[in-house]
């Protein structure tokens, strides 16, 4: 094989992105992924809107406190702090995004109870569920190396309730 046809070949391979799912009081969230600490360091920064329906899930591998940031964060967000078994342990309501005129000089939410996970959502996300501290969450996620990652409550299956969902929003219309 040339190195040109690898090249060739290894660009027009796609390539997968972290992500999953994160079920949260039966709302399914389609959930991005960050796991290594680049991904982990730049989260949602730089983006101007987030789906109702979107998620970003940070995973680590132990437990610690983690607090988060919002430098160059141009939204507000929903965090939850959560447990290996999924119970929230800790939540944040509408954390501000971070003037750019402060520099580096942003401040720090959350992080102040041991967990193992959090996940971003869009604001109002926890209130328009009712989400709070001892509910449990699940997450079914796929890396990019190929191994997965399953935790909390049990996910089901896309088309267990999504489906039923569907349906019933065709007959209404």
């Amino acid at each position: 094989m040339t190195p040109l046809f690898l090249s060739l070949l290894l660009a027009a391979s796609p390539v997968v992105p972290d992500g999953g799912t994160v079920v949260a009081k039966g709302q399914r969230f389609l959930a991005e992924v960050a796991h290594t600490p680049q991904e982990q360091a730049l989260g949602l920064m730089r983006r101007q809107s987030l789906a109702k329906d979107r998620c970003m899930i940070f995973i680590y591998p132990d437990e610690g406190t983690r607090s988060i940031w919002m430098k160059n964060c141009l939204i507000s967000l929903d965090v939850a702090w959560v447990k290996e078994d999924g119970t929230i342990v800790e939540t944040a309501e509408a954390v501000p995004p971070c003037s750019p005129m402060r520099g580096d000089d942003c401040p720090t939410y959350g992080g102040a109870v041991l967990s193992r996970n959090f996940v971003e959502f869009p604001t109002g996300t926890l209130r328009r569920l009712g989400l709070r501290k001892g509910d449990r969450i699940g997450w079914s996620l796929a890396l990019s190396d190929g191994s997965t990652v399953v935790g909390g409550l049990p996910v089901p299956a896309e088309g267990a309730k999504g489906a039923k969902g569907r349906k019933a929003k065709a007959r209404r219309k």
